[in-house]
């Protein structure tokens, strides 16, 4: 997660922090008026926080520097505009150059890492960090972000604010680690945190929003059963968008029973497997799941 180095705080951001929004706008524009090359360092200097750039964009626009701001400010000002116009779906990175992709990974990750400090700043806003996230996490796969998304859904949750569309994000890096950083707020002394993490786990057995159950117990549970079933987890694709409960993961009892690592994506066994293997997965397959789960 982006830490801000106090050595290192970009003035625009401090100004912002210090001041608000009307008075980085109105200062940022006179200083243009006055000093374009002084405002035009400032704004794309390194430690820039993407909030910053965001609120700044009406002054970029009536001032025409968006083609003086260095390539991180215009990609990250593109993917807003597109965000928020919705012209064009930005998944669509086929036509872009390597380079040219990889530019954009690093400027949404900027985007992510550094925005994430403003989470609620206003809807846009959310909604730009939202589409941000997926894109890291669905097209760029990209599993270092998983930390930063999931501490912006539990402050949202206890915000009261709308957590699908993070969730759904966050989910589709399609990895179980992503279950081991959620587990971890069930150890939370803070009852939103165990609340939201009991949901969002509540396919695990043994985990849910319960009385009188042992928090600590659903902990030690959950590491019990991620240790047994981790190798065998197939991602469902559910999501809170779809259902209320939904089963993000299930468990592969075949592959279990044969202990034998399955795909993510797929849920088939990753190796190709011997005529014997493939007769014992058919008998095995025609017992009840009850059976199955004692046999796995």
């Amino acid at each position: 997660m982006y830490i801000c180095d106090l050595n290192t705080i970009n003035f625009l951001d401090k100004r912002m922090d210090d001041s608000g929004v009307d008075n980085i706008r109105s200062f940022f524009y006179q200083l243009a008026k006055e000093n374009e090359k002084e405002a035009l360092n400032l704004i794309n200097d390194e430690n820039l926080h993407f909030t910053s750039l965001f609120v700044l964009r009406p002054e970029i626009e009536e001032l025409n520097l968006f083609q003086k701001l260095n390539a991180r400010n215009r990609i990250a000002l593109g993917i807003t505009n597109e965000i928020l116009s919705s012209k064009r779906n930005i998944s669509d990175v086929e036509y872009l150059s390597f380079e040219y992709i990889q530019a954009v990974h690093s400027v949404l990750k900027w985007m992510l890492e550094t925005g994430c400090i403003n989470d609620g700043f206003d809807d846009q806003y959310d909604e730009i960090l939202d589409i941000t996230a997926i894109f890291l996490t669905k097209i760029y796969r990209d599993k270092t972000v998983l930390p930063i998304i999931a501490e912006m859904i539990f402050r949202r949750y206890k915000q009261g604010l709308l957590i699908h569309d993070l969730a759904w994000a966050f989910f589709e890096s399609r990895d179980p680690i992503s279950l081991s950083i959620i587990s971890e707020r069930l150890q939370s002394k803070e009852l939103k945190d165990v609340e939201l993490a009991q949901e969002l786990l509540s396919f695990v057995p043994g985990i849910g929003i319960r009385e009188n159950i042992d928090i600590k117990k659903q902990y030690l549970s959950f590491l019990d059963w991620f240790e047994k079933n981790n190798l065998f987890l197939h991602f469902t694709g559910e999501s809170f968008q779809q259902v209320k409960n939904p089963v993000i993961y299930r468990v592969v009892l075949e592959a279990k029973y044969l202990c034998e690592p399955v795909s993510i994506d797929t849920g088939e066994i990753l190796r190709i497997l011997s005529r014997k293997e493939c007769k014992l997965i058919d008998q095995f397959k025609r017992l009840d799941k009850n059976t199955q789960k004692l046999l796995s």
